[in-house]
């Protein structure tokens, strides 16, 4: 029997014939999440594999022989926690591009800041001729990305074209022949002296509310939060009281502990926070479909996978 992948995803529509037209020798049914539980129960009953993100409660006991897990995105917490997970399932994630994406974010927000955009902005509603504006000089600032992978190593590669430096920081100590790359533990000994600090690390249950009112003590009023990482990696009311009280000059947040945003978060309306709908990294086909290809041939033809996520690490 051709071996089947089931694909539950709210954009099943764009990712069947994409994954079809890269492995043709695969059985590929897809649904959207609202809908997959009512996916023929024959057919998902034999299939071995699922491509997903989101997907209904129940829906892992109508895949009674499922093997393998392909994460449709980086981030993987949101599998390796639930209780319908069941054991010994190969999951595997993937970044596609992100690293593209989220430099591009990371850049944006910070020469908007550093052009001084708002400013401008501001000046010609008013008619205003600011001619003695001037850009801010990111050369020899620092810059501090929590989470030095993939994607990590791009936004630092990214920030150095500015002429900033660039501390990487991850579990432990590491040498690296372009960054300095510390441990995690390290970051308060360079929050006092950095321009932005970057989240982009794996959610797991070390970096859950790393960023907090301890580290962000050691802050200082020029610094810029961004984090696309994940939501759950910041405690918001300590960036609020670091944001009100000097320790912390603005925030860019992508993610947040519950998507999509309550209406009636206060941070809202803060005038030092950005929010924006996490789209730092979107998950495009032609993107994820080069990361996803080894798995998706190594299945389709009977042999191993390949950078299986470590459940203990979470990543």
């Amino acid at each position: 029997m051709t071996p089947r992948l089931a694909v539950v995803h709210h954009r099943a529509s764009d990712w069947v014939p994409a994954i079809r037209e890269a492995v043709p020798n695969l059985d590929i049914r897809g649904w959207h999440p609202k809908d997959a539980m009512t996916a023929d129960p024959d057919w998902l009953s034999t299939a071995e594999a699922l491509f997903t993100w989101r997907f209904p409660d129940g829906f892992f006991a109508r895949m009674p022989k499922l093997k393998w897990v392909q994460n449709a995105g980086a981030g993987v917490d949101h599998l390796l926690n639930h209780p319908e997970l069941p054991p010994n399932i190969a999951v595997s994630r993937a970044d596609g591009r992100f690293g593209e994406w989220m430099s591009r974010y990371v850049c944006g927000y910070l020469l908007y800041e550093a052009q001084e955009m708002e400013a401008c902005r501001e000046a010609q509603v008013a008619k205003k001729w600011l001619g003695n504006l001037l850009p801010e000089r990111l050369h020899d600032k620092l810059a501090l990305i929590v989470g030095f992978g993939r994607i990590g190593r791009h936004i630092g590669t990214a920030l150095k074209v500015f002429g900033m430096k660039v501390y990487g920081f991850a579990t432990a100590d590491r040498a690296d022949p372009d960054f300095q790359v510390h441990a995690v533990g390290r970051l308060p000994e360079y929050m006092s002296q950095a321009r932005v600090l970057v989240v982009c690390a794996p959610s797991t249950s070390a970096t859950k509310g790393m960023i907090n009112a301890k580290i962000l003590a050691y802050g200082n009023p020029g610094l810029t939060l961004i984090n696309v990482g994940r939501g759950s990696q910041v405690v918001l009311p300590d960036m609020i009281n670091a944001l009100d009280n000097g320790k912390l000059g603005r925030a860019v947040l992508d993610v947040f502990p519950t998507e999509p945003l309550s209406h009636d978060e206060p941070i809202w309306s803060h005038p030092k926070v950005v929010i924006t709908p996490h789209h730092s990294g979107p998950t495009v086909p032609e993107d994820l479909i080069q990361d996803m290809l080894p798995n998706l041939r190594a299945y389709a033809e009977g042999r191993p996978l390949v950078h299986v996520v470590d459940m203990a690490k979470g990543y």
